[in-house]
């Protein structure tokens, strides 16, 4: 993970430009979260998943993308987000899926950066980091897909 961190140039100042992507998106991440679980059962990636493991997923998507924007980048969140590409895998969720429904929820982060009261620079430099975690995510979660079909 330290590799692909170096590589996506997560230096100290995307670390201060995460947390102040936190503190713009934190108070919408419920709304996001929920609009993305109504939408998915909607689509053909939808899945026979019970309200409560909806509820809990939604308490473990909030946590995941605290750990994510925070910075918080250690064992801990490895495994969390390797254990997503998992969970998945087993489920039988196709990996373009995952990808789409990432892509929806980073959307839905860069309208609230896009929509925030700060200078242009600034939002384009929070959505160059924006660009940078979710890749790491992503990359982290895909890999475990990739490693599972491989076994």
């Amino acid at each position: 993970m330290d590799k692909l961190i170096r590589f996506l140039d997560i230096d100290p100042t995307a670390q201060l430009h995460a947390a102040a992507i936190w503190l713009l998106i934190e108070h919408r991440l419920d709304h996001t979260i929920e609009t993305f679980y109504a939408d998915m059962r909607h689509s053909d990636a939808a899945l026979a998943l019970s309200e409560q493991t909806v509820q809990r997923l939604k308490i473990t998507q909030r946590e995941h993308w605290r750990a994510l924007f925070e910075s918080r980048l250690d064992l801990q969140y490895f495994n969390s987000a390797s254990l997503v590409g998992i969970r998945h895998s087993q489920i039988g969720l196709d990996p373009k899926w995952y990808i789409a429904g990432y892509a929806r929820i980073k959307n839905d982060f860069a309208r609230v950066i896009l929509n925030a009261e700060l200078p242009l620079a600034t939002k384009a430099s929070f959505l160059v980091t924006l660009d940078k975690y979710v890749a790491l995510d992503m990359a982290l979660a895909v890999s475990s897909y990739t490693s599972l079909l491989l076994d």
